[in-house]
């Protein structure tokens, strides 16, 4: 099943990304993505630097993307060392969780070691309902919600109403295809 994706090319605004100024230019695109979007890729491939307050700025936006379409996954590819290591850094001091697509897998860049253990789990489960999840991790349902709230502000997973569900499990949840994603860049 093929997915609405938005590629953002970051490469457009340079190699070398280095000022607020610059980020806020580049993260208007973000802002002004098309509502039915469900995937958005910020796609990173040639950006050889990006400052802190550069990626700040594209943080913010995405974030506000996730929040204002929460069935949109938004996800960081293309992403060298250098810049991963410094969109880490801004994800620390904001105190968030980022998904960033590599080789074919999701990972999470501020997070601790468990959400990347769930959205492994989830990534391979692809659609679940928390209950199956929680049984596969081998969690309590609460526990299991804390990451699953974490994981969709970061923007790896997105939850809809189960159309078969009559009571108790009411929620679907998931995660994107990321072999077809790849293709994609």
């Amino acid at each position: 099943m093929s997915m609405n994706t938005y590629v953002v090319q970051l490469r457009r605004h340079g190699a070398m990304l280095g000022t607020r100024a610059l980020g806020s230019e580049a993260a208007e695109e973000i802002r002004a993505s098309d509502p039915a979007v469900e995937v958005m890729l910020l796609d990173f491939t040639d950006v050889r630097v990006a400052s802190s307050p550069f990626l700040d700025e594209i943080v913010c936006a995405a974030r506000s993307a996730i929040t204002d379409h929460p069935n949109r996954y938004v996800l960081y590819a293309g992403l060298n060392d250098d810049v991963s290591d410094t969109l880490r850094l801004v994800a620390e001091r904001r105190g968030i969780v980022l998904a960033v697509l590599q080789a074919e897998r999701l990972r999470v860049v501020g997070g601790r070691s468990h959400l990347e253990e769930t959205l492994a789990v989830a990534q391979e489960m692809g659609t679940f309902t928390a209950s199956e999840l929680a049984d596969r991790l081998e969690l309590k349902l609460p526990n299991l919600h804390q990451r699953l709230l974490q994981l969709q502000a970061a923007g790896a997973v997105t939850r809809a109403e189960h159309p078969t569900a009559s009571r108790g499990g009411r929620l679907l949840f998931g995660t994107p295809d990321v072999r077809e994603l790849s293709k994609a860049l």
